[in-house]
């Protein structure tokens, strides 16, 4: 019986994809859907062509049989909650070729931000991890030969810097570790409006928040009014997804104000995770009559301003870790020749 339940965890683990893997069955299926194949066609011809793992197209293909969506197929392959809801909503407004092209689109720049970020960091975090080798091989090393021949005395400023620091480093890890399992239990324990609002009133990461909501929402709800749905409609939609998410409670909570009479885009503003000029856009596009596609445009804009900042932020990470290395530097060599330049005065 172990062994069985061993040999389900495994496969459920060889069924994820990677993200690269993600990113070639989304172009494919994407292809595949734009030359007139449907999704069972699609999958099949991915199979032959071995594109895709023949075991994992297989499982899709049984839980399409089966009654289930691709969507939910998908969550087991490893993708993303918002990935599943973009597709959700482009088989209700009929554009799931474009969706997909789009996902494509944003993996490949997720990932090449990704890639960017681990290039700007790796240099200066081999460098910060060669430089704790060297304290601490001049502090259990060279330090007690120093103090044991009288060059340096044991009470000196930079000589406890040297031997604490391993403490104090293990101290800020410790600390920075609690924080981030504190704030995850607190996470697990609230809704996702609860989650989205402490997370947009963070420091930084607030305001990267606020534009992917923004971006992200706008272009779903562009879609859908564009295909002539009202508001009514589209809420209705928000809620009748299969995933429990931010999308459906968000729709709850409209809902819920718009029987009391408040106006959709006056209820946007009380939500501090979208960016203050969505409902603005939203009313103009109401009373202009082309609130889809000014939506549309819109979200572009916010994900042109989304990975602007990713990539500033990137620019900024080396620098600042350069900076910490060079104190860390001149705080090592303060440390121990100063002492030792001192104890040199004295046998003078």
């Amino acid at each position: 019986m172990d062994l069985l339940i061993i040999k389900h965890f495994m496969q459920k683990k060889k069924n994820k994809l990677s993200n690269q893997q993600q990113q070639l069955f989304i172009q494919l299926l994407a292809d595949l859907l734009g030359n007139g194949f449907t999704i069972q066609e699609s999958l099949l011809f991915m199979k032959k062509s071995g594109s895709v793992s023949g075991l994992i197209i297989d499982d899709l293909l049984e839980g399409m049989h089966q009654g289930d969506s691709l969507q939910s197929g998908l969550v087991q392959l490893g993708f993303q909650l918002t990935v599943i809801t973009q597709i959700e909503f482009a088989q209700t407004h009929g554009d799931l070729t474009g969706t997909l092209y789009k996902i494509k689109e944003h993996m490949i720049i997720v990932a090449k931000q990704r890639q960017n970020f681990y290039k700007v960091i790796s240099y200066p975090v081999l460098l910060l991890l060669f430089l704790m080798v060297v304290l601490t091989s001049i502090r259990q090393i060279l330090l007690p030969q120093l103090m044991a021949n009288g060059t340096i005395r044991a009470d000196n400023i930079g000589i406890l810097f040297i031997q604490q620091s391993p403490y104090y480093l293990l101290t800020v890890i410790l600390i920075i570790l609690t924080l981030v399992v504190l704030i995850s239990c607190y996470l697990k324990k609230r809704t996702f409006l609860q989650r989205a609002i402490f997370i947009s009133k963070l420091p930084l990461l607030g305001n990267f928040y606020k534009e992917y909501n923004s971006a992200f929402f706008a272009l779903e709800w562009g879609k859908l009014f564009s295909q002539g749905l009202e508001i009514k409609t589209v809420i209705y939609l928000m809620k009748t997804i299969n995933q429990r998410s931010l999308m459906s409670e968000l729709a709850e909570r409209i809902e819920e104000q718009s029987m009391l009479g408040t106006t959709f885009y006056d209820q946007l503003p009380k939500f501090p995770f979208f960016s203050p000029e969505l409902s603005l856009i939203i009313q103009q596009g109401q009373i202009k009559g082309n609130l889809g596609k000014e939506l549309i445009l819109y979200s572009q804009l916010c994900w042109l301003r989304f990975f602007k900042r990713m990539e500033k932020m990137i620019q900024w990470i080396q620098p600042i870790i350069f900076l910490v290395v060079a104190l860390l530097v001149v705080s090592i060599y303060a440390a121990m020749l100063l002492p030792i330049y001192g104890g040199m005065e004295d046998f003078l």
